[in-house]
């Protein structure tokens, strides 16, 4: 199960997550998954067919835990995973 980590300086949970939940409802619209999310919390879930991310977001960091069903190709992972490290990497930028 891949976990990406993230940090960002300075930067308040309220902000982070807002920018988190942007990203994640264009990648579940893109991807067709369900999206369900917690403003309060500042926490989400996507999944799809035993395919499912979750994220967890707190002052100047994001946490999102992936978890992919044994039938998923490595390939098909990587591209995720490398995707969404891409997007949280332009975050603020």
């Amino acid at each position: 199960m891949p976990q990406i980590t993230r940090k960002y300086p300075g930067k308040k949970a309220g902000e982070i997550y807002e920018k988190v939940d942007e990203v994640m409802e264009r990648i579940a619209e893109k991807l067709s998954l369900d999206y369900q999310k917690d403003g309060g919390a500042k926490t989400g879930k996507v999944s799809k067919m035993g395919v499912s991310g979750a994220y967890a977001v707190k002052d100047e960091e994001v946490v999102i835990d992936l978890k992919f069903p044994m039938l998923v190709p490595g390939s098909m992972r990587d591209k995720v995973q490398q995707d969404i490290e891409r997007k949280l990497d332009g975050l603020f930028g």
